[in-house]
């Protein structure tokens, strides 16, 4: 396990600095369409999908080079590496929620601190989903504290698509290419 942590430890920062990224852009266009709710929701939908397009291709192109290591035999073959890449870059926004929570549940002074402080930082972590966030918070009439349990839902569609492409890519399977389209390929004249 350590080897393997040591080995991964580069794609795990790379999701998370992709995860960064997307934040800003997010958190940018949250602001520049947060008069309009719809508007809020739809930008926020569209950065949740670009941040899990890139997600998707970083993944991919890991299990894409895994393969050709797998096929020589240099390498075992691991199909939940993917999921176990993403839920390693996914652990601060993890370790955010749960702090959330346990501060919500002790129901104490101190634990509402902690919860309030947890909130902002994950919010802060999590721009991309600030949109949808706003939206189930005014669905739900939650507060900004009781929705602690959103931060680590929002993980999973990070852990699903990380898995399903590693998988493709471990395979040679492009999306696109089940969707019908071929990738252009150089010919030598």
């Amino acid at each position: 396990m350590k080897k393997f942590l040591k080995e991964q430890s580069y794609n795990m920062v790379k999701l998370f600095l992709n995860q960064i990224a997307l934040t800003v852009f997010g958190t940018i266009l949250m602001l520049s369409t947060s008069e309009n709710d719809s508007l809020l929701l739809a930008s926020s939908i569209f950065s949740i999908l670009f941040f899990l397009a890139l997600s998707y291709t970083t993944c991919w192109d890991i299990g894409a080079r895994d393969k050709i290591r797998v096929d020589s035999g240099r390498l075992k073959s691991m199909p939940s590496k993917g999921f176990v890449i993403s839920l390693g870059a996914n652990i601060p926004n993890l370790i955010l929620a749960l702090a959330m929570g346990i501060g919500i549940l002790t129901n104490t002074e101190m634990g509402h601190s902690i919860s309030g402080f947890c909130n902002i930082a994950a919010r802060l972590l999590n721009g991309m989903y600030l949109g949808v966030i706003s939206t189930i918070e005014n669905k739900l009439s939650l507060t900004a504290i009781e929705d602690w349990w959103i931060f680590a839902v929002i993980t999973i569609p990070s852990l699903f698509t990380c898995t399903i492409a590693y998988l493709l890519g471990s395979k040679n399977i492009r999306i696109l290419g089940l969707l019908g389209f071929k990738p252009k390929t150089n010919k030598k004249k």
